[in-house]
C-alpha cells in the first residue's frame, strides 16, 4: 500500500510541478503581508465560540489557526504585485474595514467587564469563506504567470492535524500531508483524505454504523448506570482514596470539595465531607449556599501533595501517597452524582447534585466484578491495552501514582464500558468489511467509516478516565487531554456513556458535525490529497519535485507528541491496526526518530539530559529540511511556521535551516492569542506564529564578523524604518527585522571573527536588539542613561501591563550585552524586576521601597538613575518639592550631564501608559513633580549647564 501511495505521489508532483525557469521573482510574502487582519482573524478564531471542524473532529496538538495557515500558503505561492483586494477576499477577510479597531472595541469593553449591544465583527469568522469560483479563477490565473501552472503543488511533511494542507486544499490545490505520528496520520485521513473523497455521503453512513456499535453496548452495560425516576445521570464524581495508617480512616483525596462555584453563593454547590467517630468509610452531603452554611469548600484533604488526615490530622507526606499508589493500596470512592431534571419552563432542564444512592453503589461494585469474569478472554483477543507506560517518558506521573500501565487511567466500570464498545465496535466493522475486496472503492469507503468511529471512540476515553475532571466553574467533564500531559487527578469525572444526549450520543454528535462542516468548506470538486505516515527525514518525492512547502515542525520541548498520544494509539492499534498494519505494527509510537528535545531519553549519560536532548533535536531538525531541500525546486520556496521568538530558538532554527541550504527572506509575526492591552492585569505579551520565509541558499561566501556587521547593521535600520510605516512594533518588529538580518548573515555563513572564532546567529540577532534599543532610546529622548536605566524602561515601554514572560523579556534587555534580566532581577544586584515562575514582573517605585531595594532617604541604595527617579518620586509624595531639589543638587542631578530629567519624563510617559494601578500612581506623582520643576523640558541640556536653565516657569 505504502508503495502505491509513493508512485500517486510522484505522478501528482511531477503533473503540477514543470516550471519552465528558474528564476527566483519576488513572492508576496517576502515584500508585504496583510499582517493586521490575518493577526485579528486569527485571534478570532481561537475565540470561544465556534472552532474550526479539524480541530473538533479529533485531539491533536499545537495546531496553527486556519487563518494563518491558508494566507502562509497564499503568500508563499502569490507574486509580491498581487492586489491587497484580491488577498483578502480569498482569506475571507473584508475589504476597507478597520479590523483593529473592531478587536480594540471588544478588548475594552471585555477589560471594563461590559457586554456591547452590538457585534463590532460585522462579518463572518474569516476560516468559513471558502473561496468562490470567480475568486478562485483570479488564483489560478496570477498563479499561472507566475509558476507556470494554475495549481502548484504544496507540501506539508509533519502536518500535524492538518490546518495548512486543508487550507490548501480549499483553494483548490494539489496536496501532500504526512506525519511522522501513527495517530496524526489517522487525523489526517479524517480531515483530509476521506472528506474530499466522499463528501457527504459518510454522514449518514458514520452514523449508523456508530449507533449499531452504541445500540450493541447499551445493551450489555444499561444494568451498570441505574435510571433514578425523572432524572438523566451524565456524571459520577469520584476521590481517590488512601488509608491512613494511625487511625485507620479511608480518606477521599481531593483538594477541594466545590460541585459548582460562581460568582454567587446561591448558586454554588460543595460538598461537605461526613467524617465518622468510628468505622472507616465517609459519608457525603451535598450543600448548596456552601459558604451560607459555614461551609469552606476550599479545604480538601489534600495540598501541595500532602494528605491530611480529616479525623486524625494525620499528615502523609506526598512520597508515601505515591508509594501506597504504587503498592495498589489506593482506591476510589464515589461521592457525588450530577443528574439533569426536569426544571420550569417546557422542555428546560437543570442541573441537580445530590450523593450517590446504594443502588449506584452497589451497581459499580457489580461492574468490577464483571469485569474481572470478563478480562481474560478480552486479554486472549488483544482488547485490554496492557502495554507499559513508558518509564523513560517526560511525564512519568501515571506510574508514581499507581497506574503502569495504558489500562490503568480507567476505573473497573470505565474500563468495562470501553471494552465493551471496543467489543461491538469490531463485530460490526467485521460485518461492515464483510466481501469486501481490499483496495476497492466499496472498501476504501468502509475504511473511512470506521475511522471516524474510532474518533467517536477516542473521544470517550478522553472524557471517561482516571484524568478526566470535573470543571466545576462550567459544569462539565474536561478532558484528559486539556493539557497535553498526564496530571494526576486527585478527583476525577466519570461520564455516563448512555445516557441520551451525552456520553457516546455527544461524542458521534461532534465528530459528524466536524465531519459535515470540513465537507462544507471544501470546495466543489477538492483536490484529492495524498497522505502517508513516515518521518521527514524521509519524504517520498522526487528531487526538486516541490514548488512550495509549508511547515509547522516541532518545537522542541514544547509538546512531547509520541508520548502523550499513545494514550490514543493503543486504542487506535485495536480499533484500526488491521485496516493500517504498518502504521499500527508498533506496541507503542515511534520516539527515536521524533523531532523534540526529551530530556528523559537522556538521562544518565554523562552530559546534562536537557543539554543533549537540545542538541538532539537540531540535529534531526537539520536532517528534516536538508530533506525538504531535495525535493524543493530550486526556485522554490519554503515558509516555517515558529511559535518562539527567543534569541537561541531562533539562533538554533537559523543554524538547522543554514546547515542544510536555506536562507531567509521574511518573518511576520501573526497574533494568534487574544492581547492584553486593555487588560488590568496580563502577561503584556501577544502569543505568535512567525511565518519564516526560506529560499534555497545560492550565495555562500563565508564571511568576517568584523567586515559585515556593519553591513546588518544597516539592513537592520532600513528595515526597522520600513516596518515601523506598516505599524509593526515593540516585540513584532524585532521579529520581522530577523529575517532579513538572518538572509544576509546567511550569505555568509559560516561567518568568523578575523582571529578565527564562528559566530553563532544569536549574535546577529543581538545586533538587531541593539539597533531598536538605539531607536528606542532616540524616541524616549534618554540621554546619558546608564544601561540598566535603559533596559528598566525599554522593558516598561514594551510591556505596558508591567508583567510578561521572562523569556520575552529577557530577549528584550540586550543593552550593549553588559545587561542581563538577572542582573536586574531582585535576585541579582539592581532589583528592577522581580522573577515569578516563567513570568517577570516590573516593580514600580513602591514595590521597591516596600521589598527593601530602595531607601529614598539613604544614598548608598541609590545605584542608578532610575534609583533617582523613584526615590524622587517617593521623596516628592511624601515631602514636596524642596527634598526632591536637595535630593538634584546632593547627587548632581541638576546638571546638564545628568540623565535623570529626561528619565524622569520617560518614566511619567510609560508608566502613565501602563495597564497596572501602581505605575499609574507612579506617573501621577512624576507629572505633578516635572509640573512643580517648570511643567516639562523643552528641549535637551547641553554639556554644563544645570536643569533649572531648561524649565518652564510655572
Amino acid at each position: 500500500m505504502v508503495g502505491n501511495i509513493i508512485k500517486r505521489i510522484w505522478y501528482v508532483a511531477g503533473a503540477v510541478c514543470s516550471m519552465g525557469s528558474d528564476e527566483k521573482r519576488e513572492l508576496l510574502i517576502s515584500k508585504w503581508f496583510p499582517l493586521a487582519e490575518v493577526s485579528v482573524e486569527s485571534v478570532r478564531e481561537r475565540s470561544t465560540g465556534h472552532n474550526p471542524p479539524t480541530s473538533r473532529i479529533h485531539v491533536w496538538f499545537a495546531r496553527r489557526p486556519h487563518a494563518t495557515s491558508r494566507a502562509a500558503v497564499l503568500g508563499s505561492l502569490l507574486p509580491a504585485e498581487a492586489k491587497k483586494e484580491d488577498v483578502l477576499k480569498l482569506l475571507g477577510i473584508p475589504i476597507g474595514v478597520d479590523v483593529r479597531k473592531a478587536e480594540d472595541e471588544i478588548m475594552k469593553a471585555k477589560a471594563a467587564g461590559k457586554r456591547l449591544n452590538y457585534n463590532p465583527f460585522s462579518w463572518e469568522k474569516s476560516f468559513k469563506h471558502t473561496p468562490s469560483g470567480t475568486e478562485l479563477s483570479r488564483l489560478y490565473y496570477m498563479l499561472r504567470e507566475f509558476w507556470g501552472v494554475e495549481r502548484p503543488l504544496v507540501v506539508d511533511p509533519m502536518a500535524g492535524g492538518g490546518s495548512i494542507p486543508f487550507e490548501a486544499m480549499r483553494l483548490g490545490l494539489p496536496v501532500v500531508a504526512g506525519d511522522l505520528n501513527p495517530v496524526a496520520f489517522t487525523c489526517l485521513k479524517g480531515t483530509l483524505e476521506y472528506p474530499a473523497r466522499f463528501g457527504k455521503k459518510l454522514i449518514p453512513a458514520v452514523e449508523s454504523f456508530c449507533k449499531e456499535v452504541h445500540e450493541s453496548a447499551k445493551a450489555e452495560l444499561e444494568e451498570f448506570f441505574p435510571k433514578p425516576p425523572g432524572e438523566k445521570v451524565y456524571a459520577y464524581l469520584w476521590a481517590r482514596t488512601i488509608k491512613c495508617a494511625s487511625c485507620g480512616l479511608v480518606i477521599p483525596l481531593s483538594p477541594n470539595w466545590w460541585v459548582v462555584r460562581s460568582g454567587r453563593d446561591e448558586d454554588n454547590v460543595a460538598v461537605r465531607l461526613m467524617v465518622p467517630d468510628k468505622g472507616d468509610r465517609c459519608d457525603f452531603e451535598i450543600v448548596g449556599r456552601p459558604v451560607s452554611h459555614g461551609l469552606n469548600p476550599d479545604k480538601g484533604t489534600v495540598k501541595g501533595g500532602r494528605v491530611e488526615c480529616p479525623r486524625c490530622h494525620t499528615v502523609i507526606s506526598g512520597e508515601d501517597v505515591k508509594r501506597e499508589a504504587q503498592n495498589g493500596r489506593m482506591g476510589h470512592q464515589l461521592y457525588c452524582v450530577c443528574v439533569k431534571s426536569r426544571g420550569l419552563g417546557k422542555n428546560k432542564q437543570k442541573w441537580d447534585f445530590r450523593a450517590p444512592t446504594k443502588q449506584e453503589n452497589e451497581a459499580t461494585e457489580k461492574a468490577e466484578k464483571i469485569l474481572i469474569e470478563k478480562l481474560p478472554k478480552w486479554k486472549a483477543q488483544n482488547l485490554v491495552p496492557i502495554e507499559n507506560f513508558p518509564e523513560t517518558a517526560n511525564d512519568t506521573r501515571p506510574i508514581q501514582y499507581g497506574m503502569p500501565r495504558w489500562c490503568d487511567l480507567f476505573n473497573p466500570r470505565q474500563l468495562l464500558t470501553h471494552l465493551t464498545y471496543l467489543e461491538k465496535f469490531l463485530e460490526a466493522k467485521e460485518r461492515l468489511f464483510a466481501g469486501k475486496e481490499r483496495g476497492s472503492e466499496e472498501w476504501k469507503f468502509a475504511e473511512a467509516i470506521v475511522t471516524y468511529g474510532a474518533m467517536v471512540f477516542d473521544t470517550c476515553v478522553n472524557y471517561n478516565c482516571l484524568l478526566s475532571r470535573w470543571h466545576f466553574r462550567r459544569t462539565l467533564i474536561s478532558p484528559m487531554m486539556e493539557l497535553q500531559a498526564f496530571p494526576f487527578k486527585w478527583s476525577y469525572a466519570e461520564w455516563n456513556q448512555l445516557v441520551q444526549n451525552g456520553g457516546y450520543d455527544w461524542a458521534l454528535s461532534k465528530v459528524l458535525s466536524a465531519l459535515s462542516e470540513m465537507v462544507s468548506l471544501l470546495p466543489e470538486n477538492p483536490p484529492k490529497p495524498l497522505v502517508y505516515c513516515g518521518t521527514a527525514t524521509k519524504i517520498p518525492l522526487k528531487d526538486k519535485s516541490v514548488p512550495c512547502i509549508v511547515v509547522d515542525p516541532p518545537y522542541a520541548e514544547n509538546v512531547m507528541y509520541a508520548e502523550v498520544s499513545d494514550f490514543f494509539y493503543v486504542w487506535l492499534k485495536r480499533l484500526l491496526g488491521d485496516i493500517f498494519p504498518e502504521e499500527f505494527k508498533s506496541t507503542l509510537t515511534e520516539k527515536e526518530e521524533e523531532a523534540v528535545a526529551n530530556p528523559a531519553r537522556f538521562k544518565g549519560m554523562g552530559k546534562s539530559a536537557k543539554k543533549l536532548a537540545q542538541e538532539d533535536y537540531k540535529t534531526k531538525m537539520e536532517a528534516c529540511f536538508r530533506e525538504m531541500n531535495r525535493i524543493l525546486q530550486d526556485n522554490g520556496v519554503m515558509t516555517v511556521m515558529f511559535t518562539h521568538r527567543t534569541a537561541e530558538a531562533w539562533s538554533s532554527l537559523a543554524t538547522a535551516l543554514m546547515n542544510a541550504g536555506f536562507t531567509f527572506i521574511s518573518s511576520w509575526p501573526v497574533h494568534t492569542e487574544p492581547p492584553d492591552k486593555y487588560a488590568k492585569r496580563g502577561k503584556g505579551v501577544l502569543k505568535v506564529t512567525v511565518l519564516l520565509t526560506c529560499r534555497k541558499r545560492v550565495a555562500n561566501h563565508p564571511g568576517i564578523w568584523e567586515h559585515i556587521a556593519d553591513e546588518l547593521r544597516q539592513i537592520a535600520k532600513q528595515k526597522i524604518e520600513e516596518f515601523t510605516k506598516l505599524s509593526i512594533n515593540g516585540p513584532d518588529l524585532k521579529v520581522s527585522v530577523y529575517a532579513p538580518v538572518l538572509g544576509k548573515f546567511a550569505d555568509y555563513y559560516p561567518v568568523k571573527t578575523a582571529t578565527g572564532r564562528e559566530i553563532d546567529p544569536q549574535q546577529a540577532l543581538d545586533l538587531v536588539t541593539d539597533v531598536l534599543n538605539e531607536k528606542f532610546l532616540q524616541e524616549a529622548g534618554i540621554q546619558n542613561a546608564d544601561k540598566e536605566t535603559a533596559a528598566y524602561i525599554n522593558l516598561l515601554a514594551t510591556f505596558p501591563a508591567a508583567e510578561t514572560e521572562y523569556e520575552e523579556a529577557r530577549l528584550a534587555t540586550v543593552f550593549g550585552g553588559l545587561v542581563t534580566l538577572d542582573t536586574l532581577d531582585t535576585k541579582g544586584a539592581y532589583g528592577l524586576v522581580e522573577k515569578k515562575g516563567k513570568n517577570i514582573q516590573i516593580l514600580s517605585a513602591r514595590d521597591r521601597q516596600a521589598k527593601g531595594i530602595i531607601d529614598p532617604y539613604d544614598p548608598k541604595t541609590l545605584k542608578t538613575t532610575i534609583d533617582h527617579v523613584h526615590a524622587a518620586i517617593l521623596q516628592y509624595e511624601r515631602g514636596g518639592l524642596i527634598q526632591v531639589k536637595r535630593l538634584m543638587q546632593e547627587k548632581n542631578l541638576d546638571t546638564a550631564a545628568s540623565a535623570f530629567p529626561t528619565v524622569l519624563q520617560a518614566y511619567a510617559r510609560y508608566a502613565d501608559n501602563s495597564s497596572n494601578a501602581e505605575f499609574q500612581k507612579d506617573a501621577a506623582i512624576a507629572k505633578a513633580l516635572l509640573a512643580a520643576l517648570g511643567k516639562s523640558i523643552k528641549f535637551a541640556p547641553k554639556k554644563g549647564e544645570r536643569l533649572d536653565h531648561y524649565v518652564s516657569e510655572s
